[in-house]
């Protein structure tokens, strides 16, 4: 439907960058055309008509060296100050580099990148450049109405509007949205145009649970990914928390070591970064002990691990510092590949695995009890585990415990209800 519109518009940008650097040009695959490589296709463009062209042009979501560090950042810091000049200006520049982009989530400054890309890119196709930091309402305006006309989604232009605040904020300027409910009344519109609602997704449920658990797994691959799905259900987990976690995390009776002598036979599972704790609290996890040998979750956690070699490696440090990765033990769900004899499986070269591909662990699961995965993702295990609880009569405060969530409104959006007898409840308040 929109086709002629993008069509246009990625010929104005081949129009503005001329002949000598169309070949050059890389596009994403995203629905608003956008140039890939900025700074070798448009860079020459910018330069030209842009005075400051150096924050316009700046990428600012590579991850700082600290951030790498995933926890462990004493002896990379000791490492970058030995190289630092003890005067105001060169540590100011050293706190600028390396500490200052922590005050946004990597993955933040990556989406936020992505989509200024799209800026400079309909900046150049519009001859524009010189209008977009700082940017004016007009152009604004402008530049909303032809990506809403080439069938860009409301969560498109947000997120770009988003990027073009941070721009401004980065650069000391102030944005074309800072009036007061300025950016509430902008989204709003675009909100009552763009609407839409998702595609419905199901939750995992107990009984999904029940049937992986008695799954019996043809081999490796089968077994990680029934417990990924099962663990990731009852602890109420993101695919990206549980693509972090490490074998080491895994804490068998830690509950019952502590005292608690009646937890004998469960597991903790500790998340060391969740999406809203960037700080490295931590947050833990309780897996108990089943009445149903069957269905005893940390059993077979641990006969997975004794088969796939996935057991914490000598010179763990997990326990003294709970909130850093561990460099030295293997994923808690790896990748796995074929062995030697090509029969086998064995852990894979780079075994630690990708939210996408945790994901597909959940979905290659249900596959195997026979669901018909089409309204399932990773995001399933998240809602099933909180709507389960909820049916169950879970109190909400002690559920967010397990979820990990800072608060209610944030969590209810996951809940599912699939038994509908909750749902009629106002109405028996009035005891018709």
């Amino acid at each position: 439907m929109f086709d002629m519109q993008r069509h246009a518009f990625r010929s104005a940008v081949i129009i503005a960058v001329g002949p000598s650097l169309t070949p050059s040009l890389q596009w994403t695959n995203s629905t608003i055309p956008t140039v890939a490589n900025v700074e070798q296709a448009l860079g020459t463009v910018i330069r030209r008509r842009c005075a400051d062209w150096e924050a316009i042009i700046r990428d600012p979501s590579s991850a700082s060296a600290l951030q790498e560090a995933k926890g462990n950042w004493e002896a990379v810091l000791i490492h970058i100050a030995k190289g630092v000049a003890p005067t105001i200006e060169a540590m100011s520049q050293a706190f600028e580099t390396h500490i200052l982009p922590l005050g946004s989530a990597h993955g933040t400054r990556k989406k936020a990148w992505r989509n200024w890309r799209t800026v400079l890119t309909w900046a150049t196709a519009r001859d524009a450049l010189h209008r977009i930091l700082p940017m004016d309402h007009q152009t604004l305006q402008a530049m909303v109405w032809e990506f809403t006309a080439m069938g860009g989604s409301r969560a498109v232009i947000r997120s770009i509007l988003d990027a073009v605040i941070a721009r401004h904020r980065d650069s000391g300027l102030s944005s074309p949205l800072a009036g007061p409910m300025e950016y509430t009344r902008f989204t709003k519109c675009i909100a009552r145009l763009l609407g839409t609602q998702l595609p419905h997704k199901y939750p995992i449920t107990r009984e999904h649970v029940v049937r992986l658990l008695r799954l019996q797994p043809a081999n490796l691959t089968s077994f990680r990914n029934k417990l990924a799905a099962v663990v990731m259900t009852v602890g109420c987990q993101r695919p990206s928390e549980a693509a972090a976690a490490t074998s080491c995390d895994w804490w068998f009776d830690d509950d019952w070591q502590q005292g608690a002598v009646s937890f004998q036979g469960g597991a903790t599972l500790n998340c060391s970064i969740r999406k809203q704790d960037q700080e490295r609290k931590g947050h833990h996890m309780r897996f108990g002990r089943s009445v149903d040998p069957q269905l005893d979750l940390v059993y077979q956690m641990g006969l997975f691990m004794d088969l796939a070699g996935t057991r914490p490696r000598a010179g763990c440090t997990k326990r003294a510092r709970p909130h850093a990765f561990c460099p030295v033990c293997p994923p808690l769900f790896p990748k796995l590949q074929n062995g030697p004899s090509g029969t086998s499986l064995v852990l894979h070269a780079r075994p630690q695995p990708s939210p996408t591909l945790v994901s597909e662990m959940v979905t290659n699961a249900l596959l195997e009890i026979g669901v018909n995965t089409a309204g399932f993702s990773g995001v399933s295990a998240r809602m099933g585990g909180l709507t389960v609880a909820i049916e169950a009569g879970v109190p909400e405060h002690i559920l967010w415990m397990q979820s990990g969530h800072a608060q209610d409104r944030a969590a209810r959006r996951y809940v599912r209800l699939t038994n509908p007898d909750r749902l009629y409840d106002t109405w028996r308040a009035f005891s018709l």
